[in-house]
């Protein structure tokens, strides 16, 4: 499981609460390490852990029913309560302002202290409104610690931050620029352009006729998400539809993306890095995606291309609050995929010259429900292969299904590199993909595994 730390300018709109509600309901998938409740440019002299706490609250009433669809840990009420705390009540810079004559360390900073320090394994800053929280922590470590014992702190750091929301986002990059960092670079309070948004939007405000929009309103989360004790917490659409979630999807492990490699591309989107900040610094890219014989090529187009495979997950996983696996409603659960006698997902990697015939078995695949039907779609993830958005200078991998129409296996011969493709990181890289889905159920929940072919 990923480590993740949320600060949350949460009670500043409604999109936060969504975004929590999906977290709870995904909570077996994280190691939630801190829920900070913090300022943002729109809340800026207030936070509210209270808010968070009413939602850890309505979860604890669904947990039971929860944990019996999952042999992974949910969280309990108690461990997510002990990780609920605050940052600065000021806005942006003024927190640091404060620390330099004399102020306090807040609760919310010293838990992010905690949580780099407990553990050499990487910690996901996830930041739904300021960062002055993060800041803080900087500032401090930066004045108590060595040099050397600054590295290794901020080495431990990957922030994903939606936009920058107060004034010390950048600051922390100026001052911290080391420190892995994924963001949209825009003007400030500049929104529409910011790759995050690609998560929902009304009709026709993202990529209009690409994307499906009906599953990002208020009529189809009426009807298939608020529900139950902690569904029913999921307020109106006001602005976006869940516009901080995108920071939590980016670790949700199902076998598409790797935190570790941001260029990958994964439910929360692609990020290419800005290699004058010694590629740590991670900007806006875009995917090219092809719907209804068009291409949509956008940074936007990097998360709502997986729109229907997050929002069916969040909708079965929903269901699994309402009740426990032994009643006799109808659930769905994640399919189990084995390629070549490997599973996990995390991805794997081939080494292959070119013109070698390769096969990719993946016919143990299983589900759990017991009237599942699994559809297999193979697909070659050009855009991490390429550079300069040019996914076309990206050799193709032809694919044919011995099996047939079945196509749990797939094989293919490796392609020759394109004349002129060539740079030394990646075009010895290709990204081959399978998802697995259960076409039977009413909310199918998609399941990948990545390979990568080293020519």
């Amino acid at each position: 499981k990923n480590r993740i730390f949320v600060l949350s300018d949460i009670s500043n709109e409604p999109d936060d609460t969504m975004s929590f509600v999906r977290l709870l309901t995904h909570a077996d998938i994280y190691e939630i390490e801190g829920l900070v409740a913090t300022t943002s440019f729109w809340l800026p002299n207030a936070t509210r852990p209270d808010q968070i706490e009413h939602l850890v609250d309505a979860y604890g009433q669904v947990r039971e029913n929860l944990q019996t669809h999952s042999n992974s840990t949910f969280p309990t009420v108690d461990d997510l309560r002990s990780k609920i705390s605050s940052g600065p009540t000021v806005y942006g810079m003024e927190a640091i302002e404060e620390l330099e004559v004399g102020g306090n360390l807040t609760t919310g900073a010293k838990a992010i202290i905690d949580a780099v320090d407990v553990s050499g394994e990487p910690l996901y800053i996830q930041i739904w409104g300021g960062s002055n929280t993060l800041a803080t922590t900087l500032w401090y470590v930066n004045r108590t610690r060595s040099a050397d014992e600054l590295r290794a702190f901020t080495s431990k750091i990957r922030v994903y931050s939606i936009s920058d929301q107060d004034d010390t986002g950048p600051w922390a990059r100026q001052h911290f620029p080391d420190m892995r960092w994924i963001a949209s670079r825009d003007g400030f309070n500049m929104y529409n352009p910011s790759t995050w948004t690609g998560i929902s939007g009304n009709p026709g405000s993202v990529d209009a006729g690409g994307p499906n929009d009906t599953i990002v309103q208020n009529a189809w989360l009426d009807e298939h998400i608020r529900r139950g004790p902690l569904g029913s917490l999921y307020p109106q659409i006001i602005y976006i539809m869940e516009g901080d979630t995108p920071s939590l999807l980016y670790n949700f492990q199902n076998g598409l993306g790797n935190p570790e490699y941001p260029s990958w591309g994964s439910w929360g989107g692609r990020y290419t890095a800005n290699p004058m900040h010694s590629f740590a610094q991670y900007a806006d890219a875009a995917d090219a995606v092809i719907v209804n014989n068009k291409t949509y090529s956008s940074n936007k187009a990097t998360i709502w291309r997986w729109r229907e495979a997050f929002q069916n997950e969040f909708a079965a996983r929903i269901q699994w609050t309402l009740a426990p696996k032994s009643s006799n409603l109808t659930f769905t659960h994640p399919p189990v995929i084995v390629v070549n006698d490997t599973c996990g997902s995390s991805h794997f990697d081939i080494k292959v010259s070119v013109g070698d015939t390769i096969t990719l078995d993946a016919s143990s695949s299983y589900s759990i429900d017991a009237e599942a039907n699994l559809n297999f779609t193979w697909f070659q993830y050009r855009e991490p292969s390429s550079w300069q958005s040019s996914p076309g200078v990206v050799p193709s991998i032809n694919l044919t299904y011995p099996d047939g129409a079945g196509r749990r296996v797939a094989q293919f011969k490796t392609p020759e590199p394109l004349s002129g493709y060539c740079e030394a990181s990646k075009c010895p890289v290709l990204h081959l993909l399978v998802s697995v889905k259960d076409t039977n159920a009413r909310y199918p929940i998609e399941r990948y595994r990545r390979v990568l072919l080293h020519v």
